[in-house]
């Protein structure tokens, strides 16, 4: 099938679906325009034809000719939170990387409103293609997360890694420190409590998010404390006091959480540095009566000798 207009176009099968965009697809209620809605509608058409038989591993490839220089959004984002209504919830894993070269031609010319073309390409049991992992920044198992999960925040993974950090569950590098502009990868796997549900499309920002948080250089303060402990249900004074007297790396080395004049939170990783990344949901498979949390970070490496 293909589905078209003059400023998008998108073709698949019940493999593969295919979409150029003349503009980055926004994020929900930050839709203005009217084919930007029209294209969310076509896409999820498409997707939702996608064959889910054999594989619930959905496997996501972004690429731009916006300059890499330019601040473009990180590529889980572009992929799947500003596309979230257009996933199909039956996917359990969820792949992701940024491209690092220029995006393929449209089958048709379309116009280009952002003056950039905008390729996005999600393939039944894909893997990566453009990068592969490198060298261990960071590794952990089975992290308990004990706070319930939140609709619209990080906090409940960042907190469950700084804590787990304090008690020496995190496996950190010696090296892990990365250099301002390294691109980097995270995977992240939910081990989903029984009984609960745990939707991957609908969880996957907040849980990358927090765990890139959890690595940044956010040292104990007063003014912290007094800010995060009352967003952290359940969390004592002191067990948040520990999660944060001790820091993980740091990998990043600017801090993660940034607190107003206002006392307001707000949880702002470097996520547009994360180029690679996979998010993935195994039910009914925790331990114990809280959700866990394995995964790693890890620097990458072109599939592509001398890029």
């Amino acid at each position: 099938m293909t589905e078209q207009s003059r400023q998008y176009v998108i073709r698949g099968d019940d493999a593969v679906v295919e979409m150029w965009s003349g503009k980055r697809v926004q994020h929900g209620s930050d839709v203005r325009s009217d084919w930007q809605k029209s294209l969310k509608e076509a896409l999820r058409d498409a997707l939702s034809k996608l064959d889910t038989s054999h594989s619930t591993v959905l496997a996501g490839h972004y690429s731009s000719t916006t300059p890499v220089a330019a601040r473009m959004g990180d590529a889980e984002n572009s992929l799947y939170t500003n596309l979230a209504e257009t996933i199909p919830r039956a996917f359990t894993t969820l792949r992701f990387e940024r491209g690092h070269s220029s995006p393929k031609s449209p089958p048709t010319p379309i116009e280009l409103p952002s003056g950039h073309l905008h390729y996005y390409r999600y393939s039944v049991g894909g893997t990566w293609t453009s990068w592969e992992p490198d060298r261990t920044l960071a590794r952990w198992a089975r992290v308990p997360r004990r706070i319930a999960d939140g609709t619209d925040t990080a906090r409940p993974v960042w907190f469950a890694l700084r804590e787990a950090n304090a008690r020496r569950l995190v496996s950190v590098a010696g090296d892990c420190a990365l250099e301002e502009d390294a691109r980097f990868g995270v995977r992240v796997t939910v081990h989903a409590a029984k009984n609960k549900s745990h939707i991957a499309i609908t969880n996957s920002e907040y849980g990358i998010d927090g765990v890139i948080a959890a690595f940044h250089d956010d040292h104990l303060s007063d003014e912290l404390v007094a800010a995060m402990l009352p967003k952290l249900r359940s969390v004592s004074e002191d067990e948040l006091r520990r999660a944060l007297g001790s820091v993980a790396g740091p990998v990043f080395p600017t801090a993660a959480v940034e607190v107003s004049a206002q006392g307001a939170v707000r949880i702002n990783p470097a996520d547009e540095r994360c180029w690679v990344g996979e998010y993935s949901v195994r039910r009914d498979d925790s331990v114990g009566r809280y959700p866990e949390i394995s995964g790693e970070l890890f620097t990458i490496r072109s599939t592509t000798p001398g890029v």
